[in-house]
């Protein structure tokens, strides 16, 4: 087989692999949005309030235990979607290296600290809603973002090593090549961790995670081992884009404004919503999947203006990484060659980027870098 139909064959698996993920991303949706209908529909959230009342009559613990019980529900609903797509789909295209059981235990990990992390905004949503039903959104949308801010600061020491151990990057060329880039920007950090994806994954990839004092740039070590310096260099260029733009702070600024405007969109339906499903008030714990539907709907609808902010800031961080390394053959190469490795489809339709990327389609970031490398 020509190296052509090679190339041919591998663009089709992406094709197919990334419109599978689309569906998912969608059945996810529509499933979850049915699921809180029903709750509220055939009366399953008042019951679960009256187990729960059964059990305590503190608010506090009243709302934490319908919370338990509600989450409960959706993790076992939600739970075949999920094994489809995280471990099968990913299994089928060869990309994951995990068992079941390893699989598995990231699974129950990941829902974990989503619970609590929900269950401290639940309880802090609800008591603004009892104690200030006027304007309980704007701090809601304020506590949301105290909460961002807190877990992007605790992401690389706290989260991130629940999933994958990390090492600095051992001395080399590659080392010598990305501190002198870095020293270049007097950009003073303790060291380049590199993370064992290979345990779980072939796919590479690297970030810069954290915020102030706790900021640390990350490599993938399929990335490090498997890649040319100078295309790993041209990755970390693109990284210390965002480092040197401050794009993580923009971003968690970014979820404040659409928090402003997701949890007013709430305020104003739940006024006519709690009423005609007959709960109590607001503050009614029974009525959170309606809070829960409605902020789904609009996220909906912010998707395509988040993502398109996203592809703002990355392209950014691509001309960076271009014009500071000089060296467009390289990042044209690592821009195919992680594309091919992580199965991302090259071009999308308009739509399907317009709605569901936050990264410039590979195509387009190829094409921008051959821009340079022609000196356009």
């Amino acid at each position: 087989m020509s190296n052509n139909n090679l190339t041919a064959c591998a663009f089709s698996e992406a094709s197919r692999y990334q419109a599978m993920k689309n569906r998912l991303f969608l059945l996810n949706i529509l499933l979850n949005f049915l699921f809180l209908l029903l709750l509220v529909s055939f009366g399953f959230s008042r019951q679960i309030k009256a187990w729960a009342i059964q059990w305590q009559c503190d608010l506090f613990y009243v709302n934490a235990l319908y919370f338990s019980v509600f989450s409960i529900l959706g993790f076992c609903l939600s739970f075949p979607l999920e094994y489809y797509e995280g471990f099968l789909l990913e299994r089928r295209y060869q990309l994951s290296k995990q068992g079941f059981f390893a699989w598995f235990k990231d699974v129950l990990k990941k829902s974990c600290i989503v619970f609590v992390v929900s269950l401290i905004l639940v309880e802090a949503v609800y008591f603004f809603l009892f104690k200030s039903p006027e304007d309980w959104w704007v701090w809601a949308s304020f506590f949301w973002f105290f909460i961002s801010i807190v877990l992007t600061r605790i992401f690389p020491k706290v989260i991130l090593p629940l999933f994958f151990r990390s090492k600095p990057l051992e001395t080399g060329i590659l080392r010598d090549k990305i501190f002198a880039l870095l020293n270049k920007f007097k950009i003073a950090v303790k060291d380049i961790y590199v993370l064992d994806f290979s345990k779980k994954t072939v796919k590479a990839n690297a970030m810069v995670a954290g915020m102030g004092a706790t900021k640390q740039i990350f490599l993938s070590d399929t990335l490090v081992e498997e890649f040319p310096a100078g295309e790993v260099e041209a990755v970390l260029a693109h990284e210390l884009g965002h480092y040197m733009r401050h794009d993580t702070v923009k971003l968690v600024f970014a979820g404040l404004v659409g928090a402003f405007i997701s949890f007013y969109a709430a305020a104003t339906a739940l006024k006519y919503l709690v009423p005609f499903f007959g709960f109590s008030a607001l503050s009614d714990i029974a009525g959170l999947p309606l809070l829960l539907a409605v902020l789904l709907l609009v996220s909906l609808v912010l998707l395509p203006l988040q993502n398109g902010f996203s592809r703002f800031i990355e392209k950014k961080a691509d001309i960076f990484a271009l014009k500071v390394t000089g060296d467009p053959a390289a990042f044209i190469s690592m821009m195919q060659r992680l594309g091919e490795r992580n199965l991302s489809e090259f071009s999308p339709s308009k739509i399907i980027e317009f709605f569901l990327y936050d990264h410039p389609p590979i195509a387009k970031r190829i094409e921008m870098a051959k821009g340079f490398k022609n000196g356009a």
